[in-house]
């Protein structure tokens, strides 16, 4: 019998809903991106089908919230043309190619490149303008040594940051303020954030293309980025170092679901969590959510039993990386297109998994 290529788990209040009404895209009122670099490409065929087909026409805004590369799929969502966007953005990081000694400055500029040309012109306006899709984006605000370039002060500054947050994840506040950046009429549920010291700033047009580069800087890999209009932070960098894969109240007191394509079925709430078994999110936090991964079968079958990420750049050589990307890429579209045969059919019952 043939496996399937995803899994949904699904909160108690999500799970209630999918079996007694089947899933529909009017029942969302929130889509979620996570951090993670190219483990985006097994969802980028469902994100593309996504924009094509499942949000095609809809009316009722939607709230995008994304750090990272999840950031970077958020805006090609509300992009004039989603589906154009992501597919852009999908074979320009597929193909990225770097020099071995590339230093921060060099992998920050083709980053600046890559968005330019990812929005374009006009973009900017429309995505922070777009009256359905409305885009929020988060990066990390530096404070003290997390927001100089030297490298031994800033990996001194990334072990503190680290060492606090092991203790307590509000510990972190000491070294990371979360700026939560929005398009300027949202009333997104989530708005109003007291998890933990976080700014909010309208995104505009002038301070979205910096926001975007900011939300994917990753430490010591790229340069942090200075001088965002509106914020109080003078540096920031990858939104993932405060909420990687989140832990927050997405939409509290509704019956509205949260939608959530995830590459992992299981959610770590910032970077410096991803060692801490302990730390997972607030289960109430992911009762209305709605998780959709790729199944254990379908990365068991890719090459090396896993889905491409950042270490590929450093241990493949460049064609071997981006051979073994296409094949994560064609697992992506597999899984999309088994998503859209069930919602055709409301078939979920092989898929859908209790608990998060």
């Amino acid at each position: 019998m043939k496996q399937p290529t995803f899994v949904i788990k699904a909160g108690p209040q999500a799970l209630a809903r999918i079996r007694s009404e089947g899933i529909r895209q009017d029942q969302f009122r929130v889509m979620v991106g996570a951090s993670g670099g190219p483990k985006w490409f097994i969802l980028s065929g469902l994100d593309r089908y996504l924009a094509s087909e499942f949000f095609k026409g809809r009316q009722k805004p939607l709230h995008l919230l994304g750090s990272s590369v999840g950031g970077w799929r958020m805006a090609a969502h509300a992009s004039a043309d989603p589906y154009k966007a992501l597919t852009f953005f999908r074979d320009h990081y597929h193909h990225l190619r770097y020099e071995p000694k590339a230093n921060a400055r060099i992998v920050s500029q083709s980053s600046r490149d890559m968005i330019a040309s990812f929005i374009g012109q006009e973009g900017a306006k429309r995505i922070c303008s777009n009256p359905v899709f409305k885009l929020h984006l988060v990066t990390a605000g530096c404070r003290g040594w997390t927001g100089v370039e030297a490298k031994p002060l800033q990996l001194s500054g990334l072990f503190l940051a680290a060492t606090a947050n092991a203790m307590n994840r509000r510990w972190l506040s000491g070294f990371f303020h979360r700026s939560l950046f929005h398009v300027p009429d949202s009333d997104a549920p989530f708005l109003n954030l007291r998890d933990y010291p976080t700014e909010r700033v309208p995104l505009t047009p002038n301070n979205l293309p910096k926001v975007l580069e900011a939300t994917g800087a990753i430490p010591l890999v790229l340069e942090g980025v200075r001088g965002i209009e509106g914020s109080r932070h003078p540096v920031h960098r990858d939104g993932g170092i405060v909420d990687y894969h989140f832990d927050l109240p997405f939409a509290p007191q509704t019956d509205d679901l949260v939608f959530y394509p995830h590459f992992y079925s299981k959610a770590v709430p910032g970077w410096f969590d991803k060692g801490l078994a302990w730390r997972r999110p607030k289960p109430e936090h992911y009762s209305n959510v709605v998780m959709i991964a790729p199944s254990p079968s379908l990365v068991a079958e890719l090459p090396y039993g896993k889905i491409s990420d950042r270490k590929d750049f450093v241990e493949l050589d460049d064609e071997t990386r981006i051979g073994y990307w296409q094949k994560v890429i064609d697992a992506g579209e597999r899984l999309a297109e088994e998503f859209a045969e069930r919602l055709e059919h409301q078939r979920w019952d092989e898929v859908l998994v209790s608990g998060l």
